[in-house]
């Protein structure tokens, strides 16, 4: 048998992994039963038991990884065993579950096997209910709603002010909103989701910061969308409709909010910032809602997005503040707080992601490399993985030529 294919052996066979370091298991042990006390008493040749329930499963691997990278894998395997806490343990044949390193694991090298890591590790089952494992989406929902919300009742506020004043200020954020919307440019896979969101905000002339906070929801709402693909083939459709990609509508809604926040600085009145400031929760809130859907291609491609919209949150948070005294006082402090708790639970959503995801190396040449060279260098143990891995280094870094990758650093998505 080739070490270096065992997936090929047993297809369908999923590969060990533990903190999202992938591993091949030919042998894994699981111990199960129930807690038993055995009671020995002078004189008594029967013993008495207690049962204290069912026992946590013990699992047990014996593992190896095969690769010219073992040693850095070594080193990875080494910090995911010393991290405190629960991690994901997806074993090969019972799937995904919650466990704790019981004992220390065991890491093997041998001369007698090159490029070859073997290890042995115990594991202990955590059993999670159901409502811990949708702790974390459920958290992320209710800060979404709670944004929502909070940015609905801020609006709402303005319709406590004098009519004049207010009628004005609706019609100003009108025009900002439109503005915005027509300055931005539709980014890549969004299909037509820009239109219709110009087409949301043009449809009706709001009166009253109600009608513009519903008109508002009603373009958030396009960036929430979820496309699912459909299950008949495009070819068999009198047209094939482009797909949308959540990554394009999340960069669509975050653009919005930001440009939206960006304008409160020039607005003449606390009533214009309050509406400004409104819409742009909005859009966060329906980004936010779209990213439980995202397909990241890699860690940085995440933390980019992690970071975009923590500087949108930050920066939301910030401009809330200065309503601090005004008529808007408590409106905005109830914003304020739901748009932090939406920040943690977003970036607490995105980490427990990013862990499972490749990252992304950079190749340091210093002359012209062919792709296809570099493509066999990076994916060699794998060689089903050669040409996926060329066309990404293609795609990924555009080059005039693949034969002629330019000196300097070239990204690889590992």
């Amino acid at each position: 048998m080739q070490l270096d294919s065992i997936s090929w052996v047993l297809p369908g066979l999923l590969p060990g992994s533990f903190r999202g370091i992938t591993f091949h298991v030919p042998d894994a042990s699981s111990d199960v039963g129930r807690r038993v006390v055995e009671y020995l008493f002078p004189g008594v040749d029967l013993a008495a038991y207690d049962d204290f329930g069912r026992a946590p499963g013990v699992v047990s691997l014996s593992a190896l990884i095969v690769g010219d990278d073992y040693r850095a894998q070594a080193a990875a395997l080494e910090a995911a065993f010393e991290t405190a806490g629960p991690g994901t343990l997806i074993h090969p044949w019972l799937g995904p579950m919650t466990v704790i390193v019981e004992e220390p694991a065991q890491i093997y090298f041998s001369d007698r096997e090159l490029r070859v890591l073997r290890f042995t590790a115990t594991f202990k089952r955590i059993k999670a209910s159901a409502s811990q494992i949708l702790a974390g989406i459920s958290g992320l929902s209710d800060a979404i709603a709670s944004v929502s919300a909070a940015a609905t009742v801020l609006a709402a506020g303005v319709s406590s002010i004098m009519s004049a004043t207010r009628s004005k200020a609706v019609a100003r954020s009108y025009r900002v909103l439109t503005s915005t919307a027509a300055a931005l440019t539709a980014p890549a896979g969004s299909a037509r989701a820009l239109p219709r969101i110009k087409a949301a905000i043009v449809a009706t002339t709001p009166a009253d910061p109600s009608g513009l906070d519903s008109l508002v929801q009603s373009a958030a709402s396009i960036v929430s969308e979820y496309a699912e693909t459909p299950a008949v083939s495009p070819a068999a459709s009198a047209a094939a409709n482009e797909v949308v990609s959540s990554l394009a509508l999340m960069d669509l809604g975050l653009g919005l909010a930001e440009q939206l926040a960006g304008t409160v600085a020039n607005a003449p009145a606390d009533a214009d910032r309050a509406l400004l400031l409104s819409a742009a929760s909005q859009f966060l809130a329906a980004t936010a809602s779209q990213s439980t859907f995202a397909a990241y291609a890699s860690r940085q491609e995440a933390q980019a997005f992690r970071t975009r919209a923590t500087v949108a949150i930050d920066t939301l948070t910030d401009t809330l503040e200065t309503f601090s005294g005004s008529a808007f006082d408590v409106q905005s402090a109830t914003l304020r707080r739901a748009a932090r708790d939406l920040q943690a639970a977003l970036i607490a959503d995105i980490n427990e992601t990013i862990g499972r995801l490749p990252a992304v190396i950079v190749f340091r040449n210093d002359r012209p490399l062919d792709a296809w060279l570099l493509a066999q260098h990076v994916f060699g143990d794998t060689p089903q993985l050669i040409e996926a891995g060329y066309r990404d280094i293609i795609a990924r870094n555009r080059p005039r030529h693949p034969s002629a990758l330019p000196a300097g650093g070239v990204e690889v998505l590992r």
